[in-house]
């Protein structure tokens, strides 16, 4: 089989650093009857938890599922550890998922410099050419882009976009005449199997318990929306399931949860361990991610997984939703659209919530019984085989 190495900064059995190393443990686990794959990752889980793991072997190869991953030690992120895993292991591919990772910079100034045997690279963005994203430390992006493509990045890269305007965006900062190829991050082939809809929460009108479960982050806009939350009536619960990223954003977001009128309750709830998510959105009447920008979004798939209707902002792949009768997706710049839509929301009634739910779990099931997911994935890859 292809032998593929996967170079990226997070994976199993780490959870807290979100879709991207989903998005890798699902590819390995459903196509790994096709390709031979190898998975190079850091020994901790995220950027905030830096305690190496203590169930698998660091600096080391381990057999996780349908790979090989080696973990490396902290004195190994550097170039000459990776050149040696490259050589020793002899890749027919490299998919590198992450733009601005120092382990793809190192990886690409290998290649660059033949220091590493000439081989296809695949490089997955995972949304960091967003808007949003790039906004994050952007004056260091912004100087770095155009060194990159200038010493760095060669004609012959195939770029993996999750979506259409993931493509744009990076043509929007990369120029045209680049390989992309768009495929949908991938799902794992079942969410919530044990779903049952007869034990859905029963939504009364005139309240609504909603829930945010990300990477808490500046990115995500939470603070923009809890801003404009004063006009709503009705009861409104919003409960906060994840990482606590910026400790500076989150002090802000307490601050204008103070101000809140006594009928909303904005709680914070920790983290979720993965195997832990679908039970906990179950709970939940409505899915709630006012985002700067998404290039996929895993967790959209969950919450609908698990009969929740969505209320997004624009900037993701999950569009016309309100059309599909499982949510909204509503452009930040009419903030006045989210308050009639979270007021909606409110004072549904219990029997077209009901039918909502039923509707969001359906849509989702037809979504991932899709057989062109793992094909344009397998095209990606470069190995069209069936």
């Amino acid at each position: 089989m292809p032998k593929i190495l996967i170079i990226a900064d997070y994976y199993l059995p780490g959870f807290e650093s979100g879709g991207a190393a989903r998005t890798l443990a699902n590819m390995v686990d459903r196509l790994g009857d096709r390709f031979d794959f190898w998975l190079i990752c850091r020994d901790h889980d995220g950027v905030f938890n830096r305690e190496s793991y203590t169930t698998v072997n660091i600096g080391e190869w381990n057999t996780v599922g349908n790979a090989q991953v080696y973990y490396l030690k902290k004195n190994e992120v550097n170039a000459g550890a990776i050149r040696k895993l490259v050589n020793e292991i002899e890749p027919d591919a490299i998919y590198l998922n992450s733009f601005f990772s120092r382990l793809t910079i190192f990886t690409l100034a290998l290649l660059k410099f033949r220091r590493v045997r000439k081989t296809k690279v695949i490089l997955a963005p995972e949304g960091e050419f967003s808007p949003g994203a790039l906004e994050i430390n952007g004056l260091k992006k912004s100087l770095f882009i155009p060194n990159a493509k200038a010493f760095l990045l060669s004609n012959d890269i195939i770029w993996k976009a999750a979506s259409d305007s993931e493509k744009e965006e990076i043509i929007k900062r990369l120029g045209h005449g680049l390989d992309i190829r768009v495929a949908p991050n991938m799902p794992p082939r079942v969410v919530f199997p044990e779903y049952d809809q007869s034990k859905k929460r029963q939504k009364k009108s005139g309240e609504a318990r909603m829930v945010f479960l990300s990477r808490f982050m500046r990115k995500k806009n939470l603070n923009w929306l809890l801003d404009k939350l004063g006009p709503i009536e009705g009861s409104l619960t919003i409960d906060i399931y994840g990482t606590l990223e910026e400790p500076d954003y989150w002090a802000e977001c307490q601050r204008i949860t103070t101000a809140l009128p006594p009928n909303i309750s904005v709680n914070y709830k920790g983290i979720v361990a993965h195997d832990q998510v679908s039970a906990t959105l179950f709970g939940y009447d409505f899915f709630l991610l006012p985002t700067l920008g998404e290039n996929f979004g895993h967790v959209f798939i969950e919450a609908l997984a698990a009969g929740l209707p969505l209320l997004i902002s624009d900037r993701t792949p999950w569009r016309n939703l309100e059309e599909k009768g499982i949510g909204w997706d509503i452009t930040l710049e009419t903030p006045h659209l989210w308050i009639d839509a979270l007021q909606t929301a409110i004072n549904m009634p219990t029997s077209q919530h009901a039918q909502m739910t039923a509707t969001a779990r359906d849509f989702v099931l037809d979504w991932l019984a899709d057989v062109e997911i793992e094909r344009s994935n397998i095209d990606v890859l470069g190995f069209a085989k069936l």
